[in-house]
């Protein structure tokens, strides 16, 4: 192959690179609940934040507005994702139909590997902290991170990758919406240890309707304090004006 050629590949490899390394540091930064919903990012702002180019860092708001994370309005730019409480409930909705199904192929399909990955990918997220004594008031990001790999593993075994990316894509549209209501006494005080080790019982012992009547139950109880919170705020500003 020529050496221009080369060359050529080379640069267009250390661009990917550096794009993908933007992108994986803009998604956490969300995911850290940097921006409020509804925030507009400024490209300027973020290239000097990310040291890149504006067009790396466009790229990045492009992927992670193909995956639901920000929303593009054209004339405008881009922002974090918004919903309102009654598309939250559609999702949630549409999150709960989509992995019952998989979690239920999940359970048909999986052998005596997956239940053991199961379990330690469980043992990693109850040993790691929820919280932390510096910052109490919201969830850290190895305990996010866990969590993640914990649903994404219950639907590991259906074997249908599209079923898995799909949920995730769900997932993570109500991700900042969680995050941001982590410092209300509701979900303060939620024994959410106590679901997950209820869902894992569930199914290893291999009982498809309780563990998918688990998983809705987890789901909605979630969607349920964002709706309580979104109440409280309408009323707090109702009282103001």
């Amino acid at each position: 192959m020529p050496f221009a050629s080369l060359r050529f590949m080379s640069r267009r490899e250390n661009a990917e690179t550096i794009s993908g390394e933007v992108r994986e540091s803009l998604r956490a930064d969300i995911f850290a609940a940097q921006w409020a919903p509804g925030t507009r990012l400024q490209i300027g702002e973020l290239s000097a934040r990310y040291a890149a180019s504006s067009t790396v860092v466009r790229d990045a708001l492009t992927r992670l507005a193909g995956e639901k994370l920000l929303q593009f309005q054209p004339n405008r730019g881009y922002y974090i994702a918004e919903y309102t409480l009654d598309e939250l409930r559609d999702i949630g909705e549409l999150r709960c139909r989509i992995e019952e199904y998989g979690l239920t192929l999940s359970i048909e399909r999986g052998d005596l590997t997956w239940e053991s990955d199961l379990i330690a990918v469980h043992h990693r997220l109850e040993r790691t902290p929820r919280r932390v004594p510096d910052d109490p008031h919201h969830i850290s990001a190895e305990w996010f991170h866990a969590h993640q790999a914990f649903h994404a593993k219950l639907l590991e075994a259906c074997r249908v990758p599209m079923l898995g990316d799909f949920a995730a894509t769900l997932g993570d549209a109500t991700a900042l919406y969680r995050l941001w209501t982590a410092p209300a006494p509701r979900a303060e005080s939620r024994d959410i240890e106590a679901e997950h080790q209820a869902i894992v019982d569930a199914v290893l012992a291999h009982d498809a309707p309780t563990a998918r009547a688990l998983l809705r139950e987890h789901y909605m109880r979630t969607i349920a304090i964002i709706g309580e919170l979104e109440f409280a705020a309408t009323a707090e500003e109702t009282a103001r004006s």
